[in-house]
């Protein structure tokens, strides 16, 4: 597939610029002890079939030695499920599989200019500093209320990532999207609208002020949304259909659910 080779070093090397690392004979760990309850910030890849029994003891040693809940992800490089279901089965780790679309849109060379309806004539900002006030309230809100998600988006963009926000009429944030770049390849994440502003083109608006902003670049990003994939679709991304899957030491937790 075009692309995967760029693609794999920037999902191996963002996350470094804000998280702890850890690469082994196997794979990584990543982990921030500061932000225990993100899953986001806190797993473990498998790449390859060096000893997989170690391999796992070694990731449940890591993260029970810093008050967390193992977890193994999988990712662009990660071995397959059918590899490792067993290993899962036998060292007391729940599988969660699904479906999700990656969703890729190469611009190398070319000058982004889309032609697209419904998009929202309104404020945007890019944010490269700390979220407060609105903006945090709306990272927040995106995660329910709880404040893990919106701490690392904060790592995120001290480590220089770029928040789009756009504004509704009376000056309030109602969807934003963050853009980090590692080389030509940026990773978009992050796309959220308020639901009271969802249909109404601040998505459509958020998303093409980012891709604007960025040049020469391959952007990917992952959804399972069909409505959201609909809209990447119409801003000239192409998606690709992976079965993926999460494998978590003991119960699956309720977000995993």
């Amino acid at each position: 597939m075009e692309n995967i080779r760029e693609i794999t070093q920037a999902e191996i090397n963002i996350p470094k610029s804000y998280l702890n690392c850890q690469i082994t004979s196997w794979g990584r760990m990543f982990c921030d002890i500061e932000n225990k309850d993100s899953y986001a910030s806190n797993y473990a890849v498998i790449n390859n079939n060096k000893n997989l029994e170690n391999a796992i003891k070694e990731i449940d040693k890591f993260y029970n030695d810093r008050g967390i809940k193992p977890k193994i992800f999988n990712r662009i490089d990660s071995l397959e499920l059918d590899v490792l279901r067993n290993y899962f089965k036998d060292n007391d780790y729940k599988i969660r599989e699904f479906e999700l679309e990656r969703m890729i849109l190469d611009m190398k060379g070319k000058i982004y200019c889309a032609e697209i309806n419904n998009v929202k004539n309104c404020d945007i900002k890019k944010e490269n500093k700390i979220l407060k006030g609105k903006e945090y309230d709306l990272a927040v809100e995106q995660d329910e209320g709880d404040t893990y998600g919106v701490i690392q988006l904060n790592k995120q963009i001290a480590s220089g990532g770029i928040m789009f926000f756009a504004y509704d009429e009376f000056n309030n944030p109602a969807s934003m999207a963050l853009g980090e770049k590692y080389n030509d390849v940026v990773y978009i994440s992050n796309v959220y609208t308020t639901p009271s502003m969802r249909r109404m083109g601040y998505g459509l608006s958020v998303m093409n002020s980012l891709l604007s902003h960025y040049k020469d670049s391959v952007f990917y990003l992952y959804s399972s949304n069909p409505e959201a994939i609909s809209i990447y679709n119409k801003l000239g991304f192409k998606g690709h259909n992976l079965k993926s899957w999460w494998a978590i030491k003991g119960e699956l937790p309720e977000w995993c659910k």
